[in-house]
């Protein structure tokens, strides 16, 4: 089960970065810099969220696992439509390049806590196993590319692809509910309050899939009517 969570947020993080880079590319031009920019930037993010998944939050793996899914959830699922706002309302394009490269840096934070959580998880499984959760991990991300260019950015759009990718995210972090036995007692409500959260946001984004045409319309509109 871990490897399955491992693939798919592997999935989901590269696929938020490659939207950033496309909306990046759109708003401001010059798309092999914004391109460039954005998966460095992500990379660096990535190792400085590595460095500091230690500690408690390694401690407490799967509970900190579901928060950082509730976190992924809301910036990425949410990031090209907060874009758009920004760019509707007219931002000079120095603070709108800054805000949009705070939201690569959180994700890339975010993402880099993950691996060491799921390799956590799945050393109190079966020890001695990180080299195949990186494996996984990384073949999530190539998959993630690939389903990008081909399908998701040609086919489905920005913005409907944001959600769907967000509806994984929330996914996984309502089936962590499944590692409850690794959760010390003292935590496990807090579990329940967090998976439930998650959960919420899993139905908002299944309507939100639902009329994600309208959706994507009506803030196109916004912003080609600014």
């Amino acid at each position: 089960m871990i490897y399955v969570f491992t693939f798919l947020l592997g999935f989901c993080s590269l696929v938020y970065e490659l939207l950033l880079g496309q909306s990046l590319s759109a708003f401001l031009g010059n798309t092999v810099l914004r391109y460039s920019v954005t998966i460095g930037l992500y990379m660096l993010s990535m190792g400085i969220g590595s460095l500091l998944a230690e500690g408690r939050w390694v401690k407490h793996a799967v509970l900190t696992l579901v928060g950082i899914e509730i976190l992924l959830t809301i910036t990425g699922g949410f990031s090209v439509i907060f874009l758009l706002v920004m760019a509707s309302v007219g931002m000079p394009d120095l603070l709108f390049s800054t805000m949009a490269h705070m939201f690569i840096v959180v994700i890339g934070v975010l993402t880099g806590f993950e691996i060491p959580l799921l390799i956590e998880m799945r050393a109190r499984e079966k020890p001695h196993t990180e080299q195949v959760v990186l494996g996984v991990d990384y073949l999530g991300a190539f998959t993630g590319t690939v389903v990008f260019a081909f399908v998701f950015y040609p086919v489905i759009g920005l913005i409907p692809t944001a959600f769907f990718v967000a509806l994984l995210n929330a996914f996984v972090g309502v089936c962590l509910y499944s590692q409850r036995r690794k959760v010390v007692e003292a935590r496990r409500r807090q579990l329940n309050v967090l998976v439930g959260i998650q959960l919420a946001l899993f139905a908002l984004l299944a309507v939100l899939i639902q009329t994600a045409d309208s959706v994507n319309e009506m803030f196109l509109r916004v912003y080609l009517g600014s």
